[in-house]
């Protein structure tokens, strides 16, 4: 971020809706922008079949440069392994991206909205998942790929947990709990059958125990939980676990709420955050302007709290305010995508959001 009131943003369209959506997302973007005044700057950079079709690879070396020389990015959704086989990523871009960059922290708030029929009309929870490690085998390898198969009827993954990774992921788990004022942090796990790994986990948060004894550390087994939550969803509002573990609950907890369409989440690390919704590519409806991108505008909302959080922008803080309180009103206002049962186009929704800034 060159100055308080100046932020320098790499965007990436993606594949399927990707397009679409960060069009829309950028165009609301610029109308926060200019109420906050904060001034934006936008880089553009290939990934996915975009970068490909150019390089033979879903990432160039044009891309990973604006990666680097931008704090923030604004990602639209790839696909995973889905990819030409002789791509150097192993079909698996994001992956890349968020070891490379050491994006270590998966931030997914979840709440319900009435116009996606929940199954839990008021859950309002937030899932802090580990995103670098784990038992994903794209990245959790120096090098090569963290499963494979000795023989042919023998397949073998790797989890791979280490004790740097935890530290950092725990002491920014306690950190956004303090921010957040919330006095309960819920650490999901599976330390019965996986002892070594999960000690090293459970190990991370019990030694920040005496800096931050105003939040309450509680140990929840992942089965306990998956099986509790949708009975007592609002006995939990913050939670952090492993990288698979976090994927799972957050979409269950999605799935509670009425679905991914509207999840925001935000990727961050120490030096770069990366904005990007919860949904995929959605191919079936790609270049039909049938999309709803309000996923991704409220992760952009994220990564501008994020920002805020870093350098005390109050245009940050202001243009997230601004997003996040013109996307509720639009869709309660019923200005919304076929999804949520209207006849806006991605681009006619953006224009709507836009004006409910005025």
């Amino acid at each position: 971020m060159a100055g308080s009131n100046e932020l320098r943003l790499a965007v990436l369209e993606g594949d399927g809706i990707g397009p679409e959506i960060t069009d829309a997302t950028i165009k609301v973007l610029q109308a926060a922008a200019r109420e906050a005044r904060l001034r934006l700057r936008i880089k553009k950079a290939p990934i996915g079949w975009q970068a490909y079709r150019k390089t033979r690879a879903t990432l160039t070396d044009m891309t990973l440069a604006a990666l680097r020389e931008h704090e923030g990015w604004i990602v639209g959704p790839t696909f995973a392994g889905e990819y030409a086989k002789d791509d150097p990523y192993r079909g698996h871009p994001n992956g890349f991206i968020r070891r490379h960059f050491k994006l270590f922290a998966n931030v997914r708030p979840v709440q319900s909205w009435p116009q996606l029929d929940p199954l839990i009309p008021d859950l309002d929870i937030t899932v802090l998942r580990e995103n670098t490690e784990g038992f994903y085998p794209d990245r959790n390898m120096a090098w090569g790929y963290g499963e494979f198969r000795p023989r042919e009827d023998v397949g073998l993954s790797l989890r791979v947990i280490t004790g740097e990774a935890c530290d950092r992921f725990a002491r920014f788990c306690l950190d956004y709990a303090l921010a957040l004022g919330e006095k309960r942090l819920a650490i999901v796990h599976k330390r019965t059958a996986l002892p070594q790994t999960e000690g090293l986990f459970i190990g991370a948060f019990d030694k920040l125990r005496d800096r931050y004894k105003g939040i309450a550390l509680e140990l929840v087994r992942i089965d306990t939980f998956s099986s509790s939550f949708p009975r007592d969803p609002h006995r939990y509002k913050l939670v952090a676990t492993t990288n698979l573990f976090g994927d799972i609950l957050s979409d269950q907890a999605s799935g509670l709420a009425g679905g991914v369409g509207l999840a925001p989440s935000l990727n961050a690390g120490i030096d770069h955050a990366m904005a990007q919704a919860v949904h995929g590519t959605a191919p079936d409806i790609a270049g039909k302007q049938k999309a709803n991108p309000s996923a991704l505008i409220l992760s952009t909302a994220m990564l501008l709290r994020w920002f805020y959080v870093r350098t005390k922008s109050r245009a940050c803080r202001d243009a997230a305010s601004l997003i996040e309180r013109a996307v509720k009103d639009t869709i309660l206002a019923g200005d919304t995508t076929p999804d949520l049962g209207g006849s806006a186009s991605t681009r006619t929704y953006a224009k709507a959001v836009v004006a409910a800034m005025k």
